[in-house]
Formats: structure tokens, C-alpha cells, sequence
């Protein structure tokens, strides 16, 4: 997959007359393309697999900008857990939206079977780093179903969708999945997604006996028994639109895991199953008793906030009407609805940060950031949609910023961001931490990330080294420029404040830094580097603690002269904050 870079920002144009979903997409994909510096059809995969497929935002658009041509056709491949399906996707993504997807895209993905099928062929022509993303994925997940697909922002073309028919039922090629997915088909699959964050507007409800009502400081509560059939009914009435409060979509059923075993006393026991499972949980704006349907509850604005697996796996089994599940609805107040989320997830890996983003540390600088204008780590609320840096703080990629200044948590940072919420926390979130500390690390992370942006295209799609400022490069620029402030500045000074940090005047010295990091960084990266015989391609280096061993010395030799420059030296923050004016 060869990354594209250009003196041009890879634009999507929206045609006047696309609704407002379009337009939402093509703005997503403009920005993901610019950040990676890749093409307008590598954006679209990775914004794809991200949006649908949950698939990490680095992780996507790292698999996307793989250096070096040749890639026959695949734009991105991924493995989903909650489908347990490996994807094989090439994006077609056109300036003109009102016009068909061409019909030669679909015959580009069947010509990717061979060369994912067998590697060699890609190693052939260089393609080595594709070849071994494709190798390891389908070793880690041998017995996962595998499909090859083609989404487009092009419209519907009616003979594509009779060719993928046909393939399906190819004798060649029926071993596989496929799918075609046109621009109605995405519109359609994000309008939902959107819609899904929500929750069910309204529904009922049946329990299987008598209903224990309970009420307290929390609100109201209604406890019973509940017929596997009944919530497998509502699972297929609305998919994951049914899990909009959880913090935890289905994780699949791997072999000797949790959700294997639902399954499996679901089918084997069912009249166990209700000792044998903690059951569900469903968070509601509102419940009443219904006066037509006995043991019922009619449900207004609701969502399972725990027990996504046990419903999954239910409806995966087709249980039988002798199951039954313990079911709780709370009709919560809104001030204790995130801590039920957040006490009610515990059993399963989760996106952990989404759980540590109501505890009291966060709380105390969702305050504090508020007072200036700022959201910070929004709760899950539209968060599909794209995000305006300015106003908003998320709270995993924040994570990274601050673990890319430490030279110990500077690779987790990069490779795996999920575990820096879990021992590394309390050392990154520490008690003391301000909201001054945060607007700081979060004004320089997203600088750092546009100056390598530019960096990047000032550089060209010729630039042998480019890979050293792919997306993950970022980390490594706000590591320089964390060292470089520590060296000159003193960001405990009464001077700087959140007010002041908050100024474009502030934001322009943090800009300045952040030129002296990114070329600090490059040029010692590069003679580290050293044709990548020691650390492999491009994006292992930039994960690699031997790279970072060998880097860092260099850095700190050129960061320890910065002092005794006479021009265009660094600025002194405290020294910028004085001079701006309240």
C-alpha cells in the first residue's frame, strides 16, 4: 500500500446537492487522508474500517500508508473480533459522487485473492511489509471467515451487484465472503451508527413472572426474569443500537473465552443459565408499567449498559424460551448514569478509557476545562462524528500526549495506547495534574501532529525517509518538544495559565517549538535509521525500544545546545505568557 504524499491536500469535493451525511464522511476522509498523507482512497478505507469496524485510528491509517506500490489492488486488511471476520478492502473514493462506481473496481478485488491467498507474490515485488501484516493476521486468526470487499463512494452500479452475486456463487472463488457497499450503503450504515448512539427510542419490555420495583437516591429501579427470547427479539430488532450506553460492544466467542461458555450453557443448560449468569442491565429515560401486557415495562430512550455479550451470545445460540436471565432497568438520574456504565463493565477487556473517563480525576478537569469553553473527554454521545480539536479534548488520544513526553511510556504510546489506562495511569493522570498541564500537552500534541503533516508534504512522495514521518511520528515530535520546553522553560510558572494558554499568541510560541522538535527528531531519526537494517520498515522502527535507545542520546546532545543559540533559538514560555495580556 503505498502512501501518497503531495504538495496538496488529497480534497474530496462534495457535490451541493449531497445531504449532510455525505458531506460529514467526505470531511472525515479529507482529514484522515491529511494527517497520514495518503491518497483520498486510503482515507476512505481507514475512516471505514474505524467507523464500522471499530478499528484504532492509528492502527488504520498506519495499515493504510504501508510504503511502496505494487499492492495489487488491497488498500487495507484487518481482522474484526466482534464478527470475527478478516476484511480485504480496496476503497474507491471519485471527485464526482453523482456518477456509478465503475464496474472495473470489482475485478480489481478478485484479482487481490491470489496474492492474499499466497504471499510470495507480494514479496516478489517488494511488498514485504503488506506480506507480513497479511501473514500475521491470518495466523492469529486461523479460524476467522474471510472476506474481500469493495466500498465506494460512487453510486449504486447495478452490475457490480449482479458480478458479486455471481462470484458468491463461483465454484472458484465460494469459499470466501463478498460484499460491494456503494455510497447509499455507507450513507445508510453511518446514518444508523449515529442513530445507534442514541438508543431505542421506545419499546416493551415482557418479563417472564412478577416484577420487584425498587426506588432510592438513584431513581427507580424494576427487577425480574426475562425470557432469552425476549431480549433475542430485541436484539434482532435493533442490532447494536441496543448497546448505545455500553462501553463495550461483543468481543466475539474465541476459543475458552467468556462468551464461548455463554453460548455453550445457553445451549447445553438453559434452566442453569439464570444461576449461572450476572445478567443484564438497561439504563432508561423512562419505564411504566404496561396497562395492556402483564409484567410488562414500556421503555422510553433506552440501552443494554451491561450484558452486550450474554444478549450476543443468547442470540448467537438461539436460546430457547427455558432460558432465562436476571434483567434490571434503572430509570437513573442523570448525574449517577455514567457511574452505573462505568460500575457496570468490568468483566470483559473494554476500551478501558471510556470507563476511566467519569472517575474523579477526570471529572475534576472536565470542570475546570469547562469554564474556558472546552469539552473534555466527551461521554459517548456522537462521537462517531468528527471532531473539532479546538473545543474538544479526547481523552485516549490526550493519554498519548502525555505518555510520548516520558522516554518510559513513550512506546506504549505508540503501540498499544488501551494499557495506558491501566497500570500507567495513575503516573499519567496523577492526582496533582492541572487543566493548565492538559490545554498545554493537548495544544502541543494536535501542533506537533499539523507541523508533521506539513513536514510531510513539503517532503514528497519521492522522499526515501518519509516513513520516519508517517503518523505514529507525531509521538516522537512531541517527545523532542517535551524535552526542548524542559530544557528552557518552566511550565509551573504562575504566568502560564489556562487563560493564557489558551491565546493564539501562546499557541504560535508552542508552533515554534514544535519546528525545532520536528526537525531535531528528522535529521537524528534519519542518521539513526541508517537504511533500516537494524530495525525493519518504517512503522516497526517507530515501535521499536532499540530505535528509541539509540535515538534519544542524539536528541539530548542537540536539545542541551539550544541555550547557547544566538538565533531562532526557542521561545521561553513563561516569558511569552508575561507579555500576554489578560
Amino acid at each position: 500500500m503505498k502512501a501518497v504524499y503531495t504538495n496538496e491536500r488529497p480534497k474530496v469535493k462534495a457535490s451541493v446537492k449531497d445531504p449532510s451525511t455525505l458531506a460529514d464522511i467526505i470531511d472525515s476522509v479529507n482529514e484522515l487522508g491529511l494527517r497520514a498523507g495518503i491518497s483520498k482512497h486510503r482515507a476512505f478505507t481507514a475512516w471505514f474500517a474505524i467507523n464500522m469496524h471499530d478499528l484504532d485510528e492509528d492502527d488504520a491509517l498506519s495499515s493504510a500508508a504501508m510504503d511502496g506500490g505494487n499492492d495489487q489492488g488491497i488498500d487495507l486488511v484487518f481482522a474484526d473480533d466482534s464478527t470475527r471476520t478478516i476484511y480485504v478492502i480496496q476503497g474507491h473514493c471519485g471527485d464526482n459522487h453523482t456518477k456509478v462506481t465503475p464496474k472495473s473496481k470489482w475485478s480489481d478485488v478478485v484479482s487481490t485473492i491470489p496474492f492474499f491467498e499466497d504471499t510470495r507474490s507480494l514479496r516478489e515485488v517488494g511488498r514485504h511489509e503488506l506480506a507480513d501484516q497479511i501473514d500475521s493476521i491470518k495466523t492469529e486468526n486461523s479460524d476467522y471467515t474471510i472476506a474481500f470487499g469493495l466500498i465506494s463512494l460512487g453510486r449504486k452500479n447495478v452490475t457490480i451487484t449482479k458480478t458479486v452475486d455471481a462470484t458468491r456463487q463461483s465454484k472458484t472463488f465460494n469459499k470466501y465472503q463478498y460484499f460491494y457497499l456503494a455510497q447509499e450503503n455507507v450513507k445508510e450504515q453511518y446514518d444508523a451508527l449515529i442513530e445507534s448512539e442514541r438508543g431505542i427510542a421506545e419499546d416493551q419490555l415482557a418479563f417472564s413472572g412478577n416484577i420487584i420495583e425498587d426506588t432510592g437516591e438513584y431513581g427507580r429501579a424494576w427487577i425480574g426474569n426475562v425470557s432469552a427470547k425476549e431480549l433475542i427479539r430485541l436484539h434482532r430488532t435493533y442490532s447494536n443500537q441496543l448497546f448505545a450506553g455500553n462501553v463495550r460492544l461483543f468481543l466475539g466467542t474465541r476459543k475458552g473465552g467468556i462468551n464461548e461458555q455463554i453460548i455453550k450453557t445457553a445451549n447445553e443448560t438453559p434452566g442453569l443459565f439464570w444461576a449461572l449468569n450476572n445478567g443484564v442491565s438497561i439504563i432508561a429515560d423512562t419505564a411504566t408499567n404496561s396497562k395492556k401486557i402483564k409484567n410488562s415495562l414500556t421503555l422510553r430512550r433506552f440501552s443494554i449498559v451491561n450484558g452486550c455479550q450474554t444478549t450476543n451470545a443468547l442470540s448467537q445460540a438461539n436460546a430457547s424460551d427455558d432460558c432465562k436471565v436476571l434483567v434490571r432497568v434503572i430509570a437513573a438520574k442523570d448525574s449517577v448514569k455514567n457511574d452505573v456504565v462505568r460500575f457496570n463493565n468490568s468483566q470483559n477487556a473494554i476500551k478501558i478509557w471510556t470507563v476511566r473517563a467519569v472517575d474523579s480525576t477526570q471529572e475534576r478537569l472536565r470542570r475546570e476545562l469547562g469554564v474556558i469553553g472546552l469539552d473534555y473527554a466527551p461521554k459517548q454521545s456522537g462521537s462517531r462524528r468528527r471532531r473539532d480539536k479546538s473545543k474538544i479534548i479526547e481523552l485516549d488520544r490526550l493519554a498519548q500526549y502525555l505518555a510520548a513526553q516520558r522516554n518510559d511510556f513513550l512506546i506504549q504510546a505508540i503501540d498499544n495506547k488501551a494499557e495506558l489506562f491501566d497500570q500507567p495511569y495513575s503516573q499519567i493522570f496523577y492526582p496533582q495534574i492541572s487543566a493548565a498541564d492538559i490545554l498545554l500537552t493537548w495544544q502541543l500534541g494536535n501542533i506537533c501532529e499539523e507541523k508533521r503533516i506539513e513536514q510531510l508534504r513539503a517532503l514528497g512522495k519521492s522522499a526515501p525517509t518519509g516513513g520516519l514521518l508517517a503518523v505514529t511520528a507525531t509521538f516522537w515530535i512531541i517527545f523532542t518538544a517535551s524535552k526542548i520546553i524542559s530544557k528552557l522553560s518552566d511550565i509551573h510558572s504562575p504566568h502560564i495559565t489556562l487563560e493564557k494558554i489558551n491565546t493564539d499568541n501562546f499557541r504560535a510560541a508552542l508552533g515554534k517549538i514544535a519546528d525545532t522538535a520536528i526537525e531535531i527528531y528528522y535529521l537524528q531519526a534519519v542518521d539513526t535509521y541508517q537504511g533500516g537494517k537494524e530495525f525493519g520498515t518504517y512503522k516497526s522502527t517507530l515501535r521499536s525500544t532499540r530505535f528509541l535507545q539509540q535515538l534519544e542520546p542524539k536528541i539530548d546532545f542537540k536539545v542541551a545546545q539550544l541555550p547557547t543559540m544566538k538565533t531562532n533559538r526557542p521561545p521561553i514560555l513563561e516569558n511569552v505568557a508575561k507579555n500576554i495580556k489578560p
